[in-house]
C-alpha cells in the first residue's frame, strides 16, 4: 500500500498540476491576507490571531482539494491502469486509502507554509500580549479535518468520471453542498429541531467549534463517520467497477 501511497505522490509533482495547485493556494491566501484591502486582510484588522486564515481557507480548500483529487482515478480510467492496478495483490480499501494518504499528504503539504503566517503575525503584534496557541491549533486540526472531507469527496469524484474537468466540477459541487449548503437550509427553517438537524449534517458547524478552540466529542465522530461513509461508497464504486471488467 506503501508503495501506491509513493507512487500517487511522485506522479502528482512529475507534472507542473501539482506546483500550480499549491502555488495557486499559497499566493492567494497570502494576497488576501497581506496584500488586498479587503475583511481578510490581517494588518488591517486589529488582532494578533489568524481568524481571518481560517474563515478564508475553506472556501480555497473548494478549489485546491478538487485539483488535488481530481485525477486520482479519473486518470487510471482514461489510461486503462485502474484494471492492471485493481490486479494487484490490494485489498479495495488498500487501494482507496492509499489513494486517500497520499492525497492528504499533498494536503499537509500545502498547509505547512501556512505556519509562517503565525510568526508573522506573533512578530507584528504590539505590546506583551501573547497569541492564543491552543485556539490556533485547533483552528488549524478543523482545517484539516475540513480538508479531509474534502479528500473523500474528491476521490468519489474522480471514481464516477474519466474525464479529469468533470471530476473537478464533481468534486467542487459536493464540497460546497457539504459546506455550506446545509447551513443555509437550516437558517430557513423556523423548528429548532430542524434547524439543528440540518447544521449537524453539513460541515460548516463542526468546523466553526474547531475554529473558535473547542473541542467536542460530537464533532470528531461526525468527521470520522463523515469519511467513513464516502470511503465506504467510493469503495463500493469500485467494487462494481471491478466485477465489471472482471
Amino acid at each position: 500500500m506503501w508503495a501506491l501511497v509513493k507512487r500517487e505522490w511522485f506522479l502528482y509533482f512529475s507534472t507542473p498540476l501539482g506546483y500550480l495547485s499549491l502555488g495557486f493556494f499559497l499566493t492567494l491566501s497570502t494576497l488576501f491576507l497581506w496584500f488586498f484591502d479587503t475583511d481578510f486582510n490581517l494588518p488591517n484588522a486589529g488582532f494578533a490571531d489568524l481568524n481571518a486564515f481560517f474563515v478564508l481557507a475553506p472556501w480555497l480548500f473548494l478549489l485546491l482539494v478538487p485539483a488535488l483529487c481530481m485525477r486520482s482515478f479519473s486518470d487510471e480510467k482514461r489510461l486503462g491502469t485502474l484494471e492492471l492496478l485493481l490486479t494487484k495483490p490490494l485489498g479495495l480499501w488498500q487501494i482507496l486509502l492509499a489513494k486517500y494518504i497520499a492525497n492528504l499528504m499533498l494536503l499537509l503539504t500545502a498547509l505547512l507554509p501556512t505556519v509562517v503566517y503565525f510568526f508573522a503575525i506573533d512578530a507584528l503584534k504590539v505590546g506583551n500580549s501573547g497569541i492564543d496557541w491552543g485556539s490556533t491549533i485547533t483552528a488549524y486540526w478543523g482545517l484539516f479535518c475540513v480538508g479531509t472531507s474534502f479528500v473523500a469527496l474528491g476521490i468519489l469524484s474522480a471514481l464516477l468520471t474519466k474525464n479529469q474537468a468533470t471530476a473537478f466540477m464533481t468534486a467542487l459541487l459536493l464540497c460546497f453542498i457539504q459546506f455550506y449548503v446545509w447551513k443555509g437550509i437550516a437558517e430557513l427553517m423556523e423548528q429548532q429541531e430542524l434547524y439543528r438537524f440540518f447544521n449537524a449534517v453539513g460541515i460548516f458547524e463542526h468546523y466553526l467549534n474547531l475554529q473558535q478552540g473547542v473541542i467536542t466529542l460530537k464533532d470528531g465522530v461526525y468527521f470520522l463517520g463523515f469519511n467513513y461513509i464516502v470511503l465506504y461508497v467510493s469503495k463500493w464504486l469500485l467494487y462494481r467497477i471491478k466485477n465489471h471488467k472482471a
